[in-house]
This record gives C-alpha cells, sequence and structure tokens, in this order.
C-alpha cells in the first residue's frame, strides 16, 4: 500500500532513521523536535503542506502504519539472513545429498517439519494419505528446480572452459605465429647472405621446407624488404 502522509513524503533516509529511532524506544516528543528541525522536512511541509509542521498524531499514524510496514520488512530481511547461514549446516545434516541451492535445503527441512505435525493430527488413513501425496508433489517441484538449477550450472561451467580454452588456443596460435615469422626472417637473412643465387635459392627452399610454408603477410616489413 503507498502512504502518502507526512511522514511518508519524507526521503527514505529520514524514514529510515525515524523507524530506527522508534525501534530504539526514543521519545515521541525528541523525535518531533528533531524532525521539524531538519531543512528538508520545513522544506517539504512548506511546499506540500501549508508549512504546518508534524505533530503527535502524525507520528501516532506512522506508528501504526508505516512504521509496522518497516517492522515487518526488517523481519523478512533478518529471516533470509538467518535461512541462509542456516543452510549450509542444514545441506551437511542432510547426509551428504547434493542440494543445489542453499535455501531449498532449508524448505525441505521446514516442509518435513510441517508434514510430520500436520500428519500426526490426521487419524483418518485416506486424509493422511492425500496429504502426503501433497508433500511428495511439493517436495518433486522442489527437487526438479534443484535438477535444472544444476544444469544450467554445469552448462555455464562448460560454456566457461570452453571459452578460456579458445582465448588460450588463440593466443598460442598467435606466439606461435611470431616465432615463425622470426625464424623466416633469420633463415632469409642467412639465405643472402650466401656468395651465390644457387645457394640462396637452397637457403630459401630449405627454410619454406623447415617452416611447412609459412610466409611472411604483405605487410611485414621483412617480407617487403626481402623483395
Amino acid at each position: 500500500m503507498t502512504r502518502t502522509g507526512k511522514i511518508a513524503r519524507l526521503p527514505c533516509d529520514l524514514r529510515d532513521e525515524l523507524n530506527h529511532r522508534l525501534q530504539n524506544g526514543e521519545p515521541g516528543a525528541r523525535i518531533l523536535g528533531w524532525l521539524n528541525a531538519l531543512p528538508p522536512v520545513s522544506a517539504l511541509l512548506a511546499a506540500e503542506f501549508g508549512g504546518v509542521g508534524l505533530n503527535a498524531q502524525n507520528l501516532s499514524n506512522w506508528r501504526q502504519g508505516g512504521y509496522q510496514d518497516w517492522l515487518k520488512q526488517q523481519a523478512r530481511r533478518q529471516s533470509v539472513r538467518e535461512l541462509t547461514e542456516n543452510a549450509a549446516e542444514l545441506a551437511t545434516d542432510a547426509g551428504g545429498v547434493d542440494l543445489s541451492h542453499h535455501l531449498s535445503a532449508v524448505l525441505v527441512a521446514e516442509l518435513a517439519a510441517s508434514a510430520r505435525d500436520a500428519l500426526a493430527a490426521v487419524a483418518d488413513p485416506a486424509e493422511r494419505c492425500k496429504r502426503t501425496k501433497d508433500v511428495l508433489d511439493t517436495l518433486i517441484r522442489v527437487r526438479r528446480q534443484d535438477t535444472q538449477a544444476g544444469q544450467l550450472a554445469l552448462k555455464r561451467e562448460c560454456w566457461e572452459k570452453e571459452r578460456r580454452q579458445d582465448e588460450y588456443e588463440q593466443a598460442c596460435r598467435r606466439e606461435n605465429a611470431t616465432r615463425l615469422r622470426q625464424l623466416y626472417r633469420s633463415f632469409m637473412t642467412d639465405s643472402f647472405a650466401r656468395p651465390d643465387l644457387f645457394s640462396q635459392g637452397q637457403g630459401i627452399e630449405h627454410a619454406t621446407t623447415v617452416l611447412g610454408g609459412l610466409k611472411p603477410g604483405p605487410s611485414d616489413p621483412a617480407s617487403a624488404k626481402s623483395r
């Protein structure tokens, strides 16, 4: 629900600090004195509420509305933090079963506890069977999601390995090409240093054979010089 009161229109950081002060039990009069003295609050009140300051009723309304929403949000955040911290221990207690996501371990544990409590209160065999089936269906959906998440993680790992392998091979090809060109230029230099054309031709043929026919590209300065 979107709130439109005076305090609800305050900047988020001020509302957060106000909520913390309320949580710490700070007296309302002190909180109102602090808020009304802040320039951003005075500017907002002047622009949108005729300059009328915050009063005890405004603060009471916020205690019963926005502050309660904030408390619920804080509780949810704390629950997530606790679940995350406890998930690794729950996964270990599961006997080494590979659970692809920590929170799924928490969900399975909560599901098992809820199912045990619910079934303990049911005496009718048909009803117990129905509830057991419902629990198993939920567990199957959870495990299916775990499996899909694990498969996706494996695919991403394979793609990353292939990418690194491609980069490595390309780097090796560039490095080898540079070295072979250097060798080719060295062979050409030695060949043209020979005293007669026959010896030079033999040297060039030998260089071409040894280096697998690799020749410098047209932009290679050594190639242009030799031509």
